[in-house]
């Protein structure tokens, strides 16, 4: 048997105990305060504000809390937000708000080291702690559906993905959507669509968008269409229950039908994008593009897509998707227009 001096082992202890305090603090939590307007009293980590609540996480429950934004009286942290307000304005800072009877008018305060801005809770819509790290600063989705039917052996599969990085100043999303259906001894079709857009915001409620979007559908013949562009947009409404906003410009557009030439064209754009949203109970997203021609004069496209998602426990939800993809002048053989229902099951994160 071989015996350790003492002192060795001291010095292992010595080692064990610093790197064990070395790391405490880098596991450590922060201790946020919410004060509730029934004088209710959380400790925990503030997370963010989205569709009027205000998300808590606390060592001593599984996940976050949502609470009533209307309902708090308080909120304490020393972390760092990116803070969004009705009129437009986004910074990003340490966030406080104090209760009422102390500031009926301004309870509300950002501050960082260029300046402290003052306002009223309820023109907060948004609030989003700053992440370490650029992966977990990504919010996004997951969803996938399936029905199958015996009498015709028919079968449709969905899925859908999208994950959005947002800044102080701009903001970044990608989606990418597949429909397969068909039978058998039948025909089958087919959709892939895949979808970028940057923002960049302006002064208050105004912003410029960057759009790239690639198409096939086995349904019109389109072995794919690419769309490039932009254009600028604004807010009309943004509030903690819905949002509208319109966007208007130019695209380049680049087809390639089934037993055609390709061709290119220069197109409008205009736009509508509207989200309702009752806590995180339910969400509804709508949107509509128009793309009058412009060197194809005479020519209309459409696309819209509508999405009703119902929240489940934990990061689970359910979403009912209603889409169409509408041309007024296609190839004589192809059809004018693709539309589909899917029902799916997701996750969020």
């Amino acid at each position: 048997m071989r015996i350790v001096p003492r002192r060795s082992v001291g010095r292992v202890g010595l080692l064990v105990l610093g790197t064990l305090l070395v790391s405490v603090p880098a596991l450590a939590k922060r201790n946020d305060v919410v004060i509730m307007k029934n004088g209710d009293r959380l400790t925990g980590e503030v997370k963010k504000l989205e569709s009027g609540l205000l998300y808590i996480d606390m060592p001593y429950v599984s996940g976050s809390i949502g609470l009533d934004w209307s309902q708090v009286a308080k909120v304490e942290s020393t972390a760092s937000f990116q803070v969004v307000l009705s009129d437009g304005r986004r910074m990003s800072g340490t966030f406080e708000k104090e209760s009422a009877p102390e500031q009926p008018r301004e309870d509300v305060s950002v501050r960082n080291n260029n300046a402290e801005i003052r306002t009223s809770s309820d023109q907060v819509v948004k609030l989003e702690s700053v992440k370490e790290s650029f992966w977990r600063q990504l919010k996004g989705s997951i969803d996938f559906g399936y029905d199958f039917t015996s009498g015709n052996n028919q079968t449709a599969l969905s899925s859908d993905a999208s994950a959005t990085y947002t800044a102080t100043m701009w903001a970044a999303n990608v989606s990418y959507n597949a429909s397969f259906s068909g039978q058998s001894g039948g025909s089958q079709t087919n959709l892939l669509d895949f979808q970028g857009v940057g923002e960049r915001f302006l002064n208050k409620n105004s912003f410029l968008l960057g759009l790239s979007d690639f198409l096939h559908s086995s349904q019109q013949d389109l072995n794919l269409r690419t769309t490039l562009g932009g254009g600028y947009g604004r807010y009309w409404v943004r509030t903690n229950q819905n949002v509208l906003r319109w966007i208007a410009g130019t695209v380049y557009t680049h087809e390639d039908f089934v037993g055609h030439p390709s061709d290119e064209n220069i197109e409008g754009l205009l736009g509508l994008q509207y989200q309702l949203f009752h806590f995180d109970r339910y969400n509804l997203q709508s949107q509509l593009l128009v793309y009058p021609g412009l060197s194809d004069y005479g020519r209309i496209r459409t696309t819209t897509k509508n999405t009703f998602t119902v929240k489940l426990v934990n990061n689970f939800h359910t979403e009912l998707s209603f889409w169409d993809n509408f041309d007024s002048r296609p190839p004589v053989t192809s059809k004018r227009n693709e539309l589909g229902i899917s029902s799916s099951l997701g996750w969020t994160f």
